[in-house]
């Protein structure tokens, strides 16, 4: 089977057959997120960087004594190229206290909180990989990030589940593709079912 034929197309990404074949009991998935995922800091795209240096008086207002207020100590000195992200560079958000520099004592991220607090969309100030993990795009494929698989339950989709992927991760799919996007997904599984189905049926 070929890549195009084993891969959904949605707009300019393919979808990794495991939204369709893996996911989660039901009540799990990110919906139970521990914020472990943030604790070693992430990847920002200097765009989105840039955006939060730009807020940084009202970002700091939402910050606890557990954090840090200067904003220089925020992310890494160095951009490094990568073509997963829009500008083509991204920027390392520095730890602090152990944790990502804009994680609180909460295990909330500050930007979220912030952006909630101003009466903005939660997700104004946060950067895109932030809010997809442990949906992750590489090569414009979106896929499955497998680095807490198995550690943490709200990261570690199974082949034996009530929930699949996609449907766990709805909200950041339809972020990222659209409600019209996420509707060619709902659709492709629907098919997928039907013939599995028609599958089971004739072989009993």
């Amino acid at each position: 089977m070929t890549k195009d034929q084993k891969y959904l197309r949605v707009k300019q990404y393919s979808i990794s057959p495991d939204f369709f074949e893996k996911g989660f009991p039901l009540g799990g998935g990110p919906c139970t997120c521990t914020s472990t995922c943030c604790e070693g800091g992430v990847y920002a795209d200097i765009m989105e960087r840039d955006k939060i240096i730009e807020n940084k008086e009202i970002i700091k207002k939402y910050m606890d004594e557990t954090q840090t207020t200067v904003e220089s100590a925020w992310f890494e000195i160095f951009d490094n190229e990568d073509n997963d992200f829009a500008s083509g560079y991204c920027v390392g958000t520095r730890e602090v206290n152990n944790k990502c520099a804009f994680l609180d004592k909460l295990g909330r991220c500050s930007l979220q909180v912030a952006a909630i607090g101003e009466g903005l969309h939660k997700w104004t100030w946060k950067p895109l990989y932030c809010i997809l993990f442990p949906v992750e795009i590489s090569n414009m494929v979106i896929g499955f990030d497998q680095l807490l698989q198995g550690e943490q339950p709200c990261c570690s989709a199974d082949r034996d589940f009530q929930v699949p992927l996609f449907e766990a991760c709805r909200e950041e799919l339809v972020h990222l593709v659209g409600e019209d996007g996420y509707k060619t997904i709902e659709e492709h599984y629907a098919t997928l079912r039907q013939l599995a189905l028609a599958v089971d049926s004739k072989d009993s």
